[in-house]
């Protein structure tokens, strides 16, 4: 194919879809700058619910294209990033047969129903599972009934409970390193196509005309301002892409109406136990689907779906979603006796769903869509949606969108490309280790260097992902502190307040103490 000559192509968002996007653009020898105002994965990425599936409630809303998308790229990410992504069993808890029939068939014909009160019964839960199977391509077992032997043995409320079955879907356990690894991979692809690919964290965007500029709003780095001239420019902000096109001055309609999610982590001992390597699928009381997984050697236990309106950034779980959370666990596992004390963090954050009108959240689609702006002073697309599990098709239909408009056809995709877990360098035999938390100190100097980590929170919640590990400590942090002071970003009489500083936002953004 002809050589790009028209400028970069710039990709506004470092998140799970902004790198797929950055990646497939790269593999057509395209010049790529990936841009975001923090860092890699610092929104919606982070606060996800660490899930690559199928989508088995979308078929209740008739969304049989979204379903046999998403589970095509669960099955293709099983075998192309099988290190980072892995089979997780499914438990679903059922307490009647014929529930959810009549208020199935309205969810599905008319997009509209409440869910059933009674929850949803046997016949309707193995219809959806039945279909899961047909659509998917046997990468993983197809579904089954427990036996009454292995139902008595789940730990599952025998009293509202009669039955489960069990299916599989595959859980990312670090979307933040998937992230890590696309950004490298993009590099990689950069290279073997003749391309060019380029990276900048904490930035500043304004535009004059046709040009855009960057400047860095780091504390200590400020180099000044780069201008560019755009081949086209790729709003993929997540929950921000409003606030990204206000930025850019170009006027439009409001398309993103986020949903907040909360999570929890807990390391109980009893429900880790009765739990085991299966997670379970169920409904809260107000027929919400919720999850209790098995995760990073604790208990995963989501989500919230709540219509949200202020900065994603300030989210964060309320004492009413905790509770909530709570209360559906020990519905489902009432031995264990699950209780505040018992929740060592959570996180929260925001889906970047169209705008729609009031209605039931679960009833937003979940699709993609590659918005067009006309009039734009460059071509210029925004990305509304989008999810773990179909980052890359959701790249791929992107590219699909932008290439012809620029003149160039499409010439790969990215579709049997393997991507392999993050790369932090070569670590000695012998290297040192960070204090408390036993990670190589090669590995942070590697982060700095080479994978754009600026701050304490880039380094502990999206490159090490020290963030979830019980036993981060101050002494831990302030090692990173001098890591970063030796880089140049954070001056060495700062350390100590800035480690202060972090200790209070992991208090409450994660509500996780620091020893």
């Amino acid at each position: 194919m002809d050589r790009f000559n028209v400028g970069p192509i710039v990709v506004l968002g470092a998140g799970i879809n902004g790198a797929a996007i950055a990646r497939e653009l790269t593999l057509q020898g395209a010049e790529v700058l990936l841009v975001d105002a923090e860092d890699l994965a610092g929104g919606t990425t982070s606060y996800s619910s660490r899930l690559i599936h199928g989508g088995l409630r979308y078929l209740e809303y008739a969304e049989i294209s979204l379903v046999r998308e998403s589970l095509t790229e669960r099955d293709r990410l099983l075998r192309l990033a099988g290190e980072l992504v892995h089979p997780l069993e499914l438990v679903i808890p059922v307490g009647n047969r014929f529930s959810g029939l009549i208020s199935g068939a309205q969810r599905f014909f008319l997009k509209s129903g409440a869910a059933p009160k009674d929850g949803r019964g046997s016949l309707v839960i193995r219809l959806g599972l039945s279909l899961y199977d047909r659509f998917a391509s046997g990468a993983v077992p197809n579904h089954r009934r427990l036996t009454s032997s292995q139902f008595a043995e789940s730990g599952l409320n025998s009293s509202k409970f009669f039955t489960a079955f069990s299916y599989f879907d595959a859980q990312l356990t670090f979307p933040e390193q998937f992230v890590l690894a696309m950004v490298q991979d993009a590099q990689a692809a950069a290279k073997e196509e003749g391309g060019a690919f380029s990276m900048r964290t904490y930035q500043h965007v304004r535009r004059e005309a046709e040009t855009l500029f960057f400047s860095s709003i780091h504390p200590n780095h400020d180099s000044g301002e780069i201008a560019i001239t755009p081949a086209a420019v790729i709003n993929a902000a997540g929950p921000w892409v409003d606030t990204a096109l206000a930025g850019l001055n170009v006027p439009s309609a409001r398309l993103i109406g986020g949903t907040k999610g909360s999570h929890l982590i807990t390391r109980a001992p009893d429900l880790c136990k009765t739990l085991g390597p299966r997670g379970v699928y169920a409904e809260a009381a107000d027929g919400r689907p919720i999850f209790i997984l098995p995760w990073n050697d604790a208990c995963l236990i989501g989500t919230t779906d709540i219509r949200y309106d202020g900065d994603p950034a300030e989210a964060v779980a309320s004492n009413e979603e905790i509770d909530y959370l709570i209360d559906a666990t020990n519905s489902i596992f009432p031995e264990v006796g699950l209780t505040r004390e018992d929740i060592q963090q959570h996180y929260c954050g925001v889906r970047p769903l169209p705008a729609v009108g009031e209605g039931s959240t679960s009833s937003i689609t979940r699709s993609h869509v590659v918005h067009r702006h006309p009039g734009a002073p460059f071509p210029l697309y925004s990305i509304i949606g989008g999810k773990l599990t179909t980052c890359r098709s959701l790249a791929e239909d992107v590219v699909k969108a932008v290439l012809p408009d620029l003149g160039h056809d499409v010439a790969r995709n990215s579709r049997e490309r393997p991507l392999p877990p993050p790369y932090f360098g070569e670590t000695p035999l012998e290297g040192p280790l960070l204090p408390d938390v036993n990670v190589p100190v090669p590995h942070v100097a590697y982060a700095i260097e080479h994978l754009a980590a600026k701050t304490l929170a880039d380094l502990v919640e999206r490159r090490l992902m020290l963030v979830f590990h019980p036993d981060l400590s101050r002494v831990c942090l302030r090692a990173l502190g001098e890591q970063l002071s030796a880089a140049g970003w954070l001056d060495a009489a700062q350390i100590d307040q800035e480690v202060d500083h972090y200790v209070a936002r992991l208090q409450k953004r994660y509500g996780k103490r620091v020893s």
